[in-house]
């Protein structure tokens, strides 16, 4: 017993040392894992505290690997530094942390020697070597590249350029030298085409932007030269051979001599065209899309971009994997181009899920409602686009991306849309200039996307020395989760308006009177397709002419109220509703007011429109637009109120006229015609949209009395139609387009004086 209690007195006495040597071998790692110290070492250039100003790891802090690579990287990232290497040692009971760095060596200076066309400024600014910056070999040829082509580019075709560096041992630093040797500016004396027999020389050199007594640019020449080919080719000659261009230089090596060899070959036509491996489509088809006709002038440009097409009709379908390897066969001797297209369709592709992403606002069913596609259907480029169209027309997304991810299934793929959300809201107080109604303060809350449902509702308070305005509107475009719209709105309006008007003496007079309008209507509508639509709306205004000036106004006090219904009936094709470049859109608009209705006014009133969008060359887009229009007085009613006639001029129709009395009758009329077109080109761009864009315009239009005196003549007399031309831009907010246009008049009576044929206007909207 006394053995057994001595033993276990021992073993405890053994547990207790074995605990403290634990716990001191525990404190003293937990110590050897704290930063007590951060050195840097090798650095001659660069002061310590710059390095250690990008270290993210302090004194006092535990040792983790992670921490000090991300520093590494950081030091790297200064660019002084060809090596950078970690050291660690212990250190008062924890460790130093040694950061061992090589330098690259800084540039002290760089001069230029032998330039004279160019300032040394001039050409600091061109090369990427700076001075105080590390010194990079592969740079410095780049910058040597950069000099002899901005010679080059001014037509100094002998120009050498020769870099050295000079380095000074004891500061550690390097010189860099560029020599420079100009040599003459080259112009060109002659270009000649040899071997021309198809087209005449003057056509032929009207191809190439290298000219006679034009500096020489190697890379315009080049390009000039894969021109001709195309042209020719474009033309039927598939076999032109364009040999090495001969230059020769005159003594003094200040002008050169361009020829240029062509072996032109003969001219094929189309011959015949068929297909194999089609089982999709019938040759017959293909052969229409293809729309190369046998006996025709062989156009390689028009084969390679019809080619294009019969890709994009199979991609309709499903097939985005077939391929087509067209088989060209030159028959010299009937000089014809007989071409087998070899299609490889291999099978339809479905689209297995839809993904969406980037809307951290908009409900998900907000977007997946306008898909033209859904997961199981083959893919449709075509619908694919158009649904891409459609979710960038809501107006929420900045941008639209759509991409195709590869599934473990052959015949499957995924479909992923990426959008970046925009600002829909917009709260603001502000004060503007309108050309209609003069200076104009606004308070505005508005939102087109309500709570991520893609709801719209507009509070408006506009007020300024020809307009006060209430609004308040609301807009649901899925009522009950269907493809049926409704909306409400509710305003009340007094505004100046202007009576225009020519005396005895042909001079126009202006006089004003109060317009007050208060009221609301309802909205609802239905799309029927992708492109068609149609809706019905209830009006209800009280309407109140006063403080008239001119007699003829004055006939017209008094308050009216019109009880109307509209019907509209809508086809539209536009890419970008805020933006077109393509596409379409047509209405036509019945309103009836009064009979049944009720109300004082009883009118008929039509109004048919078409506006086309054609793209040209890049981002220009030539635009259309026609607009005519009738209104009737029904019923009891003899005539149609002056404020529901039509007014043809100014910002919104004819622009160089005044908005009433310079076109039609003063007092409005009963018929309406006004025609535009538009040539849109972009200035700003940003993520492929148009933030600012110029215009230049024509306009004409009219309107009249009796459906009788219509004509579309153009001129100054009463009754005829009234032109104007001008230019503006535009300007895209994130919650509506603003434009300004200045307009003139071409067809003002002699009596208007110069000054008053040309007018401004600053509107919000696309004109159409």
């Amino acid at each position: 017993m006394k053995m057994f209690k001595y033993n276990l007195k021992k073993v405890i006495n053994m547990c207790l040392v074995l605990i403290c040597l634990y716990f001191i071998a525990g404190v003293e790692s937990a110590f050897a894992q704290v930063i007590r110290k951060i050195e840097i070492l090798g650095n001659k250039t660069i002061a310590s505290k710059e390095i250690i100003a990008v270290i993210e790891v302090k004194k006092g802090d535990e040792f983790e690997e992670d921490s000090l690579n991300q520093d590494i990287r950081n030091i790297y990232n200064l660019g002084f530094f060809d090596e950078v290497v970690l050291d660690v040692e212990p250190f008062e009971k924890g460790i130093k942390v040694v950061f061992k760095v090589a330098e690259k060596t800084l540039i002290k200076r760089v001069d230029f020697k032998g330039n004279k066309k160019f300032s040394n400024k001039k050409l600091k600014g061109e090369i990427s070597l700076k001075e105080k910056e590390a010194f990079d070999q592969k740079k410095m040829e780049e910058d040597t590249e950069k000099i002899t082509l901005l010679y080059k580019g001014k037509g100094y075709a002998d120009v050498k350029v020769e870099a050295f560096t000079t380095t000074l041992e004891k500061e550690g630093l390097v010189i860099v030298t560029f020599f420079v040797t100009e040599g003459n500016r080259i112009t060109i004396n002659e270009i000649t085409l040899s071997g021309v027999k198809g087209f005449p020389l003057k056509k032929v050199l009207k191809k190439i932007k290298t000219k006679k007594k034009k500096i020489y640019k190697e890379e315009v020449f080049n390009t000039d030269l894969k021109t001709l080919e195309s042209f020719y080719k474009q033309k039927g000659y598939m076999e032109i051979k364009i040999s090495e261009p001969q230059i020769n230089y005159n003594s003094e090596r200040t002008e050169m001599y361009i020829e240029i060899p062509i072996d032109e070959g003969v001219q094929f036509k189309v011959g015949e065209i068929t297909f194999s491996g089609n089982t999709v489509f019938e040759e017959g088809f293909l052969k229409k899309k293809l729309d190369l006709v046998p006996g025709k002038i062989f156009n390689d440009n028009k084969y390679k971009t019809r080619m294009m097409i019969i890709q994009s009709v199979y991609a309709e379908k499903g097939y985005i994997r077939m391929e087509i390897n067209p088989q060209i066969g030159l028959d010299r001797e009937k000089k014809l181009v007989n071409v087998n297209f070899k299609l490889i369709e291999r099978g339809k592709v479905y689209i297995d899920k839809i993904y969406i992403e980037g809307n951290t606002i908009t409900r998900e069913y907000v977007i997946r409602r306008e898909l033209l596609i859904k997961e199981g259907d083959p893919f449709n480029v075509g619908k694919i686009r158009r649904t891409q169209e459609k979710i960038y027309n809501l107006g929420f997304f900045s941008d639209v991306k759509i991409d195709v991810e590869q599934t473990d299934v052959a015949d499957k793929a995924d479909l992923v849309l990426s959008l970046s959300e925009q600002k829909t809201g917009l709260a603001s107080v502000g004060a503007g200039y309108s050309s209609q109604d003069g200076v104009l303060g606004t308070m505005q809350v508005s939102q087109t996307n309500l709570f991520g449902r893609g709801q719209k509702i507009t509070l408006l308070w506009e007020f300024g020395e020809k307009k006060q305005n209430y609004e308040i509107g609301f807009t649901e475009r899925w009522m009950f989760g269907t493809r049926t719209s409704f909306g409400c709105n509710v305003f009340d309006m007094v505004r100046i308006k202007d009576y225009i008007y020519t005396t005895e003496e042909d001079i126009e007079k202006t006089d004003r009177y109060k317009e007050g309008r208060k009221g609301g209507d309802l909205r609802i509508g239905r799309r029927l397709t992708d492109k068609y639509s149609t809706s019905l709306t209830y009006a209800y205004e009280e309407i109140k002419i006063f403080d008239t000036d001119s007699e003829y106004m004055q006939t017209q006090e008094g308050i009216n109220t019109t009880s109307s219904f509209t019907h509209y009936f809508i086809r539209d094709s536009r890419d970008n509703v805020f933006d077109a470049s393509r596409g379409s859109k047509n209405s036509f608009s019945t309103e009836v007011a009064g009979g049944i209705l009720g109300g004082d006014n009883n009118f008929t009133k039509n109004i048919l429109s078409t506006s086309w969008f054609c793209p040209t060359i890049w981002r220009f887009v030539l635009a259309f637009n026609a607009e005519v229009g009738r209104v009737e007085e029904f019923g009891r009613s003899d005539s149609v109120p002056i404020y529901e006639k039509f007014y043809v001029g100014g910002a919104e129709s004819v622009r160089g006229y005044d908005y009433r009395g310079q076109i039609g009758p003063a007092e409005g009329g009963n018929y309406m015609a006004v025609f535009n077109v538009e040539y849109k080109f972009p200035i700003v761009t940003e993520k492929g949209h148009t933030i600012l864009q110029g215009a230049i315009f024509a306009d004409a239009g009219g309107s009249w009395t009796v459906k009788d005196k219509m004509t579309l003549e153009i001129g100054s007399r009463d009754g005829q139609m009234k032109a104007g031309f001008g230019a503006g831009i535009r300007f895209k907010t994130p919650v509506f387009p603003i434009r300004l246009d200045w307009g003139y008049g071409l067809n003002h009576k002699d009596s208007v004086p110069e000054a008053n044929r040309h007018q401004w206007y600053f509107t919000i909207g696309q004109l159409f």
